[in-house]
């Protein structure tokens, strides 16, 4: 509806609280005088239209502005009001201003009955039809349709024989309750809650509809869970009108006042009645259910932390009428859910701009950090980690103070947290023991550890992990990272070890848990006062020699975790009784010692030890789960296993003496996994628990006579490894009677020349890895094998490859590496043979051309490395994410590539045919290699994400605009609008690869050959969503990033550990010309479409203001989860 206002501009919101409008000749001196006087004294701001007018004005405008510039209008119908046309258009804007702006308009019939006023009868009827024969006609339909719609709006009716005072008192106690509610929230200091709000908004729906909603907030203390909560409740507070309530700090008020006063609360803020009482809590629910379940009501309870306090207040939707919404805030996720929230909104920390922002407001009262105080704070924000809490009482603490005052306070923030710990204990007060428990050794140990491997200590420790870790997560106290690391937030961190050390602050040896070197050191070298310790973590940086006598662990009698790295220690050490996980790297002793009593141990990991027998004799170990002794080169015997009958993985990997299996072990009918991989000593093996799943023996001197054994009593196998197991000749027939096995690896048998066609009988085979053998051909058995997934047959030269039609169509991995196949022998209908194919390698090999792939829908990874008769690519499938080419010399020309990922990774070094035809050289004026995939890109925006290029050159090509030595540079970003539409950005360095190559040749198994690699070219592209998702909260116009190129994800897919040298680096920001360019064939002149950003890259740039310094990854390529850039610093530009 247009508005009537004749403002051009919006007037300023709520210049008064209440409009009144009233007829003057009935009620300006009576009834309108003392209700004016009333909101007056009470603090309200009204605007009576013979008040606050200045002279010289026109009464209309300025009355219109006001009605709009109003939170509230009261109409006071009186008997003459509708012979007023002053009074009718009125109120005509305030129906327009009730209608657009949501105003609330509260109508009084002094005098007069409503039902005269909403029907237009008796003197309203009168006066219309009287105004309908004068000069305002045309006016007449406005004012019947505003009247009918106010006279039918609940309000008083005020009769001659009423208290009018008392009447009065009632109205001004109404706005007054409605202004305490509607109040907005100033969002000046809110920062970041604009678009949470929003989000929150939609899960309780933008039209209420008539369901009943619940919907929950989730997240740490000091989230802004309270806030949040607030800013939705009075952003759609008129919505509700008189039926709404925020009850904060639910779970405080039920600890010090009981259910009964928080419901009286509840019922008598939306009911509007003073002095309402509840007998009991049963009577309470009553209350609520039969005074509500007819009433559209807006409800938050704040801090909830029971099911109890929800029964009480709001059991279920029933209890509200139709288009009610519910929210809830609390740490537990779980219980939001268990209620039956229809959503959970979890409330994630402030991104680094936002907690600069707030950091700034709370500090300097300004929007950014004051000159000269940039670093300090930006080290507070990252301290605190997106916590609005944290910000809001370091700001405080620190705001007015001097630079040398920072300067002392910055480096122990940890000191002025008390107010943020007490407010995150809250939350662990509410776990029971074991959560606890969890939590501690989580806080104290565990932080962005493996998720599994967390597990599987706390459960050797006694715990039920599963169920512990995930009320934890539902709590708000960890969380998963995408890499599977449980995830604690570094204040929750301080608060658990604040909490462990407060135990004993002056003795280490009197707290529950030690994982500070020197508390550790400390406390290992005083024996006495350390009956309190129950866990111990010793990581060292670096390996360290440590003296300590053999009764270092004396007194600890409760210490059930001991985890030691990197730490030398002089034997024997006696070990407390009660451990029940013992990780030991490097022990020194050569067995354990005698006196360990070791009936609680759950799991034994001692690597790398320097036992050579770890027990004598019988050892009672009935909860002995998990032993792993890997390296311990000097261990020549397993132990007695006949007292640790639970044992299910024993791991003795790498222990190059071991040649005697105690007999003991084929006892142990829990085993389900043993490891002798690496024992080059091991002959046999004695008989084995049916119940065996793996078993590996690679590089074992296992005969066949003693595999034969072995295939008789491991029938339930589903992994057999036995690879480079030189004695091997020949396989069992008997191998067909495994038919649980899933996985068989006969890789690097080198004496291996066939295998029986009862391979065939292997139904449930998945993999199958012939590679290394002498085996020339594929044994046609394979063919029956129906499950089989992946089959490798590399460095079998020279190879008679059978036709492929026989192999079953769930293959996903072939690897036919290294076999001599010649032009033809790979056949023509590949796609049609292996239609679900992923990945393929065909290195080494004397093809001249590939038969059509094209039709390989499935395949993302082809490998062709060292082809050196390959002339040409075909056609390539859609989904081909990584292809490698390494080595092919008489490669001309890159195929063609259509994608339909986000990613592509090319690999070519030593492809010097394919350079001279594309021109990688430092004179090209754009790299070819990149126009494919570029305008692949172009013409479907959304699937191309990153590209990295690696191939044969020195020379960063010109192409790339800004380039300098090194290994980072400063990226210019364009400013808004260009950066918005920027196609991506083109980076580029050389590498100076300092170790050996990568490829491998058939005469050195697994060894890298000889060849020296040269310097090679690394491109990369990167979608602008992609760089603009990376910067998000960081920068959203002109900004100076600054990268290093110290990462690369290649080397380490390749060669971990690679050492590597960034020479030179380089980049462009892609444009739409770029692209347009790039179609047409063109060379784009070396200025780029945002030349106008450019800088001499020489040089640091001259910012306008640093506003991130840290370290946020650039994921260039999702392979292995390796990075290969990282942002170091954002500056703001002008």
């Amino acid at each position: 509806m247009a508005s009537t206002s004749s403002s051009q501009t919006p007037p300023p919101p709520f210049a008064h609280d209440v409009f009144l409008s009233f007829r003057g000749a009935d009620t300006r001196h009576g009834f309108t005088a003392h209700l004016y006087g009333a909101l007056v004294r009470r603090g309200i701001n009204a605007y009576r239209d013979d008040n606050e007018l200045a002279r010289g004005e026109t009464i209309e405008p300025s009355l219109l502005r006001a009605i709009e510039c109003s939170r509230f209008s009261i109409v006071v119908f009186s008997r003459g009001y509708a012979e007023s046309p002053w009074c009718l258009d009125e109120l005509v804007k305030i129906v327009d201003c009730r209608r657009r702006l949501g105003q609330v308009v509260l109508p009084v019939f002094y005098d007069v009955d409503p039902m005269v006023v909403a029907e237009l009868n008796g003197e309203y009827g009168e006066a219309l039809n009287r105004h309908c024969r004068g000069d305002s006609a045309g006016k007449v339909e406005q004012w019947k349709e505003a009247l009918e719609e106010v006279g039918n709006v609940s309000g008083w009716d005020v009769q001659n024989n009423r208290d009018q005072s008392e009447m009065v008192r009632e109205i001004v106690d109404t706005i007054w309750l409605e202004l305490s509610r509607t109040l907005e929230v100033s969002m000046d200091n809110l920062v970041g809650m604009g678009s949470r709000a929003n989000k929150l908004k939609e899960l309780l729906g933008e039209d209420t509809g008539d369901d009943v909603r619940f919907v929950g907030i989730s997240g740490m203390g000091g989230i802004g869970k309270t806030t949040l909560a607030r800013v939705v409740y009075d952003e759609i507070g008129m919505e509700f009108r008189n039926s709404r309530c925020f009850l904060e700090n639910v779970k405080d008020y039920f600890e010090k006042h009981g259910a009964v006063h928080v419901q009286e609360h509840l019922l008598s803020a939306v009911l509007m009645e003073k002095n309402l009482k509840v007998w009991d809590a049963h009577t309470g629910k009553v209350m609520i259910k039969k005074s509500l379940q007819h009433r559209k009501v807006l409800l938050v309870l704040d801090d909830v932390d029971s099911a109890e306090q929800l029964e009480m207040l709001a059991a279920n939707q029933n209890w509200f009428g139709p288009g009610s919404r519910i929210i809830i805030t609390s740490r537990d996720q779980r219980l939001l859910y268990k209620h039956g929230a229809c959503g959970v909104f979890k409330l994630e920390g402030l991104n680094y701009i936002e907690a600069l922002t707030l950091f700034s407001l709370k500090t300097f009262k300004n929007y950014e950090p004051s000159e000269g105080f940039e670093e300090f704070s930006m080290r507070v924000v990252e301290y605190a980690q997106g916590l609005p809490l944290a910000i809001e009482v370091l700001g405080c603490f620190l705001g007015g103070r001097s630079r040398r005052e920072w300067e002392s306070a910055i480096t122990s923030l940890k000191d002025y947290c008390d107010d943020i710990l007490d407010v995150l204990k809250i939350s662990f007060d509410g776990l029971n023991k074991p959560e606890k428990d969890m939590f501690l050794d989580i806080a104290c140990f565990f932080n962005l550890k493996s998720i599994s491997e967390v597990k599987k200590v706390l459960n050797s420790c006694g715990f039920c992990a599963d169920i512990g870790v995930k009320h934890l997560v539902e709590k708000s106290l960890l969380s998963f990272s995408p890499m599977g690391k449980l995830v604690m937030h570094d204040l929750l961190r301080d608060m658990g070890r604040k909490i462990v050390h407060l135990e004993s602050p002056g003795n280490p040896g009197r707290r529950s848990r030690l994982w500070d070197p020197e508390d550790i050191l400390s406390v290992l070298t005083t024996p006495t006062g350390r009956e309190e310790v129950e866990a111990i973590v010793l990581d060292l940086p670096e390996k360290e020699e440590v003296q300590l006598n053999r009764e270092a662990f004396s007194n600890m009698y409760r210490l059930r975790l001991l985890i030691i790295r990197n730490a030398k220690f002089e034997g024997p050490i006696d070990l407390p009784s009660e451990l029940r996980l013992l990780v030991w790297d490097c022990y020194p002793s050569e067995s354990l010692p005698a006196s360990f009593r070791r009936s609680k141990l759950v799991e034994l990991n001692m690597c790398y030890s320097n036992m050579s027998r770890l027990w004598h004799g019988k050892a009672k170990m009935s909860n002995l789960k998990a032993m792993d002794l890997s390296h311990s080169h000097n261990l020549i015997a397993t132990p007695d296993f006949t007292g640790a009958p639970n044992i299910a993985t024993l791991i003795f990997k790498d222990c190059t003496s071991l040649g005697v299996i105690h007999p003991s072990i084929g006892s142990l009918q829990k085993l389900t996994c043993l490891s002798f991989r690496g024992c080059t000593k091991l002959r046999n093996l004695p008989s084995m628990p049916g119940k065996l799943k793996e078993l590996y023996l690679d590089s074992t001197a296992l005969s066949n006579e003693e595999l034969q054994q072995i295939i008789c009593w491991a029938v339930a196998l589903s992994v057999l490894s036995l690879s480079s197991c030189n004695s091997l000749k020949t396989v069992p027939v008997s191998i067909g009677s495994l038919k649980q096995l899933k996985v068989l690896n006969l890789h690097g048998c080198s004496q291996l020349d066939n295998v029986p066609r009862e391979l065939g009988g292997l139904e449930s085979l998945e993999e199958l890895d012939l590679s290394g053998t002498k085996i020339t051909q594929p044994p046609l058995s394979i063919f029956y094998l129906k499950h089989l997934k992946t089959l490798s047959f590399q460095y079998n030269m020279p190879t008679k490859l059978p036709t492929l039609s026989g192999l079953h169509s769930m293959i996903t991995t072939l690897n036919l590496g290294d076999c001599g196949l010649k032009e033809g022998d790979f056949p023509t209908s590949v796609g049609c043979l292996l239609p679900s194919l992923e990945l393929l390698d065909l290195s080494s090999n004397n093809f001249v051309t590939l038969p059509i792939i094209g039709q390989l829908s499935r395949l993302y990874s082809l490998r062709l490395d060292n082809c050196m008769m390959l002339t040409s690519l075909p056609k390539l499938p859609s989904r081909i994410e990584f292809l490698y080419v390494n080595g092919c010399v008489s490669l001309g020309q890159m195929p063609d590539m259509k994608f339909s990922g986000g990613h592509f990774y090319f690999e070519g070094l030593d492809c010097s045919k394919l350079y001279d035809g594309n021109g990688v050289s430092e004179d090209s004026s754009w790299p070819t290699l990149l126009r494919r995939p570029l305008l692949r890109g172009q013409e479907h925006p959304a699937t191309l994400e990153r590209l990295v290029f690696k191939v044969q050159g020195s020379r960063i090509p010109k192409w790339f605009t800004h380039q300098r030595d090194g290994s980072s540079i400063w990226v210019s970003l364009p400013k808004s609008p260009y950066y918005d539409d920027m196609m991506g950005l083109a980076l580029c360095c050389t590498v100076n690869d300092l170790t050996d190559g990568s490829h491998f040749s058939k005469q050195q198994l697994g060894s890298p050959s000889k060849r020296q690699r040269q310097q090679h070219i690394c491109f990369f592209f990167v979608s602008g969503d992609s760089i603009r998702f990376l910067l998000k909260g960081l920068s959203d116009g002109s900004a100076c990033v600054g990268l290093s190129f110290e990462e690369l994800p290649f080397y380490q897919l390749i060669k971990p550990g690679a050492a590597v040298e960034v020479i030179r680096c380089g980049y462009r920001i892609v444009s739409r010309r770029d692209i347009e360019d790039l179609a047409a064939g063109t060379s784009t002149d070396v200025a780029s479409a945002f030349a106008t950003i450019r800088r001499d890259d020489d040089h640091s740039p001259r910012p306008k203001k640093l506003i991130f310094e840290g370290s946020r990854s650039l994921v260039l390529f999702c392979a292995n989860d390796f990075v290969c850039v990282r942002v170091l610093k954002v500056y703001q530009v002008d």
